[in-house]
């Protein structure tokens, strides 16, 4: 239960964080990933698989951001029926602020820990992801 407590606190420090920014931690992990991933033919369904969200969510955070200007969704020549997306300038310029705002809350979470301490969690955290 500390955990999901912990997750929490950590997603509302990440949002506000990034408020400035137009953003949700959501949001910005979206254009992240699309980002390092545009060139592999990114579909929603693939979004949705990586981020554990349904269609739905996927496509209405798609439709935001894309109202924003901050995505393009495109269909491409070899197959009508699906359409890959692809991060515009205007969303790659807020990908390294939105890093920054992460590294920030993540450098604020783990200021008490020891070096030590911090391998440790990062080692726990890399294996409960794991397990998700």
């Amino acid at each position: 239960m500390k955990f999901i407590t912990s997750n929490k606190h950590f997603l509302k420090q990440a949002d506000e964080s990034i408020k400035e920014l137009g953003l949700n931690s959501q949001q910005g992990k979206l254009i992240a990933f699309i980002h390092e991933h545009q060139e592999q033919g990114l579909i929603q369904k693939d979004l949705s698989e990586r981020f554990h969200v349904r269609g739905a969510s996927i496509t209405s955070m798609l439709q935001g951001l894309e109202k924003k200007g901050y995505i393009e969704r495109k269909i491409p020549a070899h197959n009508e029926r699906q359409k890959n997306i692809y991060v515009l300038p205007k969303g790659l310029a807020l990908i390294n602020d939105f890093k920054l705002s992460f590294q920030r809350v993540e450098e604020k979470i783990v200021q008490n820990l020891n070096e030590d301490d911090q391998q440790v969690l990062q080692q726990l955290l890399t294996k409960i992801n794991q397990n998700l």
